[in-house]
């Protein structure tokens, strides 16, 4: 039973961090490019926005994800050392193990994660987006009522969260390689060494089990988020209003 919740502070933490950072982002972008482009260009290139609304949300939570993952890939690879730390000792530990760089090693795998995080997370937004359109299209009276809207909802999360994975996968799966096999391997270099020595099957590795975790996870994220917003009484014009007060002020330069 220790080995399931191994690593649990900071995967609580990241999950967390990224419910607060994602998905209020992802409505504030949207609706902020939406605004401020010309309106027959926005409609004409919706999907584009969504997938750079998505991308850009992606690495807002990356920035936040990378030191969470880096505390917890310690954990579950040496319990021992850091399972009695907690998350505050695990981060300081590791600091401590690059004395050059302290604390800055723990977004040493940035770049990696926010790969990952960018190609998942963009698709994720969009396949939502579309897959409840044609839900609520099919079933147009699933919109007048609150069970049948987060019923679209939760199909619609569900929806997301697989085919990100297919779309992801393979560059989840090189990215993976090429962090355990080190040597300097670039990502187009990993992929080739990859396919020679384990065939292209392998970047489709594990595909089934993560689709149904992933179609899981974000499902309940999506009917959690629309959850609150309903109960909260808060929509994108509502967070969009916030922000733009934060820009006006001048505490956002850009």
């Amino acid at each position: 039973p220790k080995a399931l919740l191994l690593g649990a502070q900071a995967t609580i933490a990241g999950y967390l961090w990224y419910g607060l950072s994602v998905y209020p982002s992802y409505t504030f972008f949207k609706r902020f490019f939406g605004l401020n482009l010309d309106p027959a260009f926005a409609l004409l290139h919706a999907n584009d926005i969504a997938l750079l609304s998505g991308a850009i949300t992606a690495v807002i939570a990356s920035i936040g994800l990378t030191p969470l993952e880096a505390c917890r890939i310690r954990t579950v690879a040496d319990p021992d050392k850091y399972m009695s730390l907690g998350l505050k000792g695990t981060a300081a530990s590791i600091a401590a193990e690059y004395p050059d760089e302290g604390y800055r090693a723990l977004w040493g795998g940035f770049n990696s994660l926010v790969t990952r995080q960018v190609i998942f997370g963009s698709i994720k937004f969009l396949a939502f987006e579309k897959a409840c359109e044609v839900i609520n299209a099919a079933f147009p009276t699933f919109r007048d009522g609150t069970i049948t809207a987060l019923l679209v909802t939760l199909l619609g999360g569900g929806f997301a969260g697989a085919l990100s994975s297919v779309v992801s996968q393979p560059a989840d799966s090189v990215l993976t390689y090429v962090s355990r096999k080190g040597g300097g391997l670039n990502i187009i270099e990993g992929c080739k060494v990859m396919i020679d020595e384990e065939g292209p099957t392998s970047l489709f590795r594990g595909l089934g089990s993560r689709c149904v975790w992933a179609g899981t996870i974000i499902a309940g994220q999506f009917l959690l988020y629309d959850i609150f917003r309903t109960i909260l009484g808060v929509d994108g014009k509502d967070l969009s209003q916030v922000f733009d007060v934060v820009i006006d002020s001048g505490m956002i330069i850009s």
